[in-house]
C-alpha cells in the first residue's frame, strides 16, 4: 500500500499493526516511493545463508 510521507507520521502506530499481520507500505515523497516497510519473518533465511546455498551448488562442466 502506498501511504504518503505526512500521513505515515500521523498513523505510524496503526501500520505497524497491519505490518505485523503481513502488510506492506511504500512511503512517498512528492508521489516517489523513498521507503518500504516490511514484516520481520524470523524464519526467513538471511542474505548470508541464501548466498551460501547459491556458492554451494555445483555444477557441470
Amino acid at each position: 500500500m502506498d501511504i504518503n510521507i505526512d500521513s505515515a507520521k500521523n498513523y505510524f502506530m496503526e501500520m505497524m499493526d497491519e505490518v505485523v499481520n503481513g502488510r506492506e507500505y511504500f512511503i512517498l515523497r512528492h508521489g516517489k516511493a523513498i521507503a518500504r516497510i516490511v514484516p520481520v519473518f524470523e524464519d526467513a533465511p538471511t542474505r548470508a545463508e541464501i548466498t551460501e546455498r547459491l556458492f554451494s551448488y555445483q555444477t557441470l562442466v
